[in-house]
């Protein structure tokens, strides 16, 4: 049975969307640093049960900067020989820094570094773990190309689909920000912005190289407007999905046209994504940059 990728699965948005795949039926492969931090988070969501996660999820140890934690994640028989490699369908990835707030800012002096007090903003606990993230994951992909199967072409053929979380506000016009939001994205948040802005950046450029690059898939950008709530998600029954329970508030667009909002809850970002990637294959949505909001 083919199986969903997640990166970032402890994060609220990804781990909503882990658990309507599970719940759902669908196996999942998921590379986390502390795998019982996983499992607590999941069986804290209503409905999901040891039973399921023994089933249909396999949590893979390490981080998602190592390349070689990043291919085992997504071969699901990797003790095959090479030419008889199998990949997962879809890679879902909502990769983030740890936000702490910051009132200083490093200043470099003539021999040294300084903190300096500075306006509010959002520090991360790693500010280019999405950028590093995301280079490690299109290097796994080259390799795996390379080693494992007989041409690129047969690569292509199979190559999964990569749905990244990324953010309003990211591309520094703040045009699909509400315009009383934009004073306070533009001082609090440059920079988380700056890493997902990299993230997106890196990712058009494999998909600008066609055929030669291994985006076969295609890729799709996910940009959720100021986030609420935490990783729960609102009962759940099996065949369902979140029907009804709130995808009737989510405003989609894109970027010519992105829908403006002021903010969605994590829970709803992941059933989106579960509904329209998951489970509706996500082809409408390649190559945008969708903004999602209520």
């Amino acid at each position: 049975m083919t199986a969903i990728a997640f990166f970032g699965a402890t994060g609220g948005c990804t781990n909503a969307c882990l658990t309507y795949t599970l719940l759902n039926g669908y196996n999942a492969r998921a590379l986390v640093r502390t795998p019982s931090k996983l499992t607590t988070l999941l069986l804290s969501q209503p409905d999901i049960t040891q039973d399921i996660l023994s089933r249909q999820l396999e949590i893979i140890e390490g981080d998602a900067t190592d390349v070689e934690s990043i291919k085992k994640t997504l071969i699901t028989n990797s003790n095959a020989p090479n030419g008889a490699c199998t990949l997962v369908t879809s890679v879902i990835s909502g990769l983030g820094g740890a936000p702490t707030i910051s009132f200083t800012k490093e200043t470099k002096c003539a021999k040294t570094q300084i903190r300096t007090p500075a306006l509010p903003h959002i520090k991360l606990s790693n500010p280019h773990i999405t950028e590093q993230s995301t280079r490690a994951l299109l290097t796994a992909l080259a390799q795996i190309a390379s080693e494992r199967f007989a041409s690129l072409g047969a690569y292509r053929a199979v190559a999964p689909r990569v749905t990244v979380i990324s953010t309003t506000g990211s591309s520094g016009s703040n045009t699909d920000v509400p315009f009383w939001f934009r004073p306070m994205y533009s001082v609090l948040l440059p920079i988380p912005h700056a890493d997902k802005l990299q993230m997106e950046n890196l990712l058009d450029e494999e998909v600008g190289l066609g055929c030669a690059g291994v985006l076969a898939a295609g890729v799709v950008v996910v940009r959720p407007s100021l986030l609420t709530g935490d990783h729960r998600v609102p009962t759940v029954r099996e065949g369902k999905g979140g029907e009804g329970v709130g995808l009737e508030k989510v405003r989609v667009g894109t970027e010519r046209a992105p829908a403006i909002g002021y903010t969605i809850s994590r829970g709803l970002v992941g059933e989106w994504i579960f509904e329209e990637i998951v489970r509706g294959g996500g082809g409408k949505w390649v190559g945008e940059k969708v903004t999602i909001t209520t």
